[in-house]
C-alpha cells in the first residue's frame, strides 16, 4: 500500500505542476472545471505528512453545485513516549511508526449565496506499521465523514471551517481559518485546529498566508503545537508547518 500510496502523490504533484505551468501560457478558449487536484506536507514535532487528492464533478463545474466524488491518499510517519513494563521495571520507551491511509468519498457541492458547503462521505482504509504490542497496528477499513465551509463575510473578510471523523481508530479532525484579504488575491490570517482520537490528542494555532489566481490556491501556515489534555500538554510541544497547493482543471 506504502508503493501506491507513493506513486498517488507522485502523479498529483506533477499533474498540479504542469497545469500551473499551463496556466502561465497564452490565454485559451475558457473550459468547464471538473477537477481539482490538490497535494501538501504536514510537519510537526513528532510527525510529518504528505498527501495528495482530487475532487470530480460529473455533471458540472467544481465551483457551482453539484455532485462530488473525492479520492485521497496519503504517507506519515510518527513518534511517541510510552511507559511499558520490561518484566523487571517500568521503563519510559520511545517507539516510531508509519501510516499510510485512502479516502474514497461521495457527496455535495452547494453554494447559499457568501456561504459554501462542501458534505462528503465514503469508505476509508488505513495502514500503520508500529514496534508497539500495546498499538492496534495493521490495515483497517472503515467509514468516514468530512464537512467543508467557506463563508465570504464581507468582500475582505472571510472564515472557513473543515471538519472530519472515521470509524477508523475514531480519529477526528478539525480546522477553522479567519483570513483577510491583503489584496484580492493575497490573504492572511489566523488559524486552530485539533486532530485525535479518545487516546491521544494534538491542537495548533497559528497563522497563514494564502495566494489564489484564476485556477488555484497555494497557502503556507505555521504555529505553535501541543498534545491534548489526555497526552500532556507540558510534555509534548512544538511548532508545525503546513503547505498546500491546489489547482483546477
Amino acid at each position: 500500500m506504502l508503493r501506491h500510496t507513493l506513486l498517488a502523490l507522485a502523479a498529483a504533484s506533477g499533474a498540479v505542476w504542469l497545469s500551473m505551468n499551463a496556466a502561465a501560457g497564452p490565454p485559451e478558449q475558457p473550459i468547464r472545471q471538473n477537477f481539482e487536484i490538490w497535494t501538501g506536507a504536514e510537519v510537526f514535532h513528532h510527525v510529518w505528512s504528505l498527501y495528495a487528492g482530487t475532487t470530480y464533478a460529473p455533471f458540472g463545474s467544481v465551483r457551482t453545485d453539484g455532485f462530488r466524488v473525492r479520492a485521497v491518499a496519503g504517507y506519515g510517519a510518527y513518534s511517541y513516549t510510552s511507559p511499558r513494563w520490561t518484566g523487571a521495571n517500568i521503563q519510559v520507551l520511545e517507539f516510531h511508526g508509519t501510516t499510510s491511509f485512502a479516502d474514497l468519498l461521495a457527496g455535495y457541492h452547494k453554494q447559499l449565496g457568501p456561504l459554501t458547503i462542501k458534505f462528503l462521505a465514503g469508505l476509508t482504509v488505513a495502514d500503520q506499521n508500529v514496534a508497539d504490542p500495546e498499538a492496534d497496528a495493521g490495515t483497517h477499513f472503515g467509514a468516514k465523514a468530512v464537512l467543508e465551509t467557506w463563508w465570504n463575510i464581507t468582500d475582505r473578510t472571510w472564515t472557513s471551517v473543515d471538519l472530519s471523523w472515521s470509524t477508523v481508530h475514531d480519529i477526528y479532525g478539525v480546522r477553522a481559518r479567519l483570513g483577510w484579504r491583503l489584496w484580492p488575491a493575497l490573504s492572511l490570517g489566523v488559524e486552530g485546529g485539533a486532530t485525535g482520537s479518545w487516546d491521544y490528542d494534538t491542537a495548533r494555532i497559528g497563522g497563514f498566508v494564502r495566494y489564489e489566481w484564476a485556477n488555484g490556491e497555494a497557502s503556507l501556515s505555521g504555529g505553535l503545537a501541543g498534545d491534548g489534555p489526555g497526552s500532556g500538554w507540558a510534555d509534548v510541544h512544538g511548532p508545525f508547518a503546513t503547505f498546500n497547493v491546489l489547482t483546477r482543471f
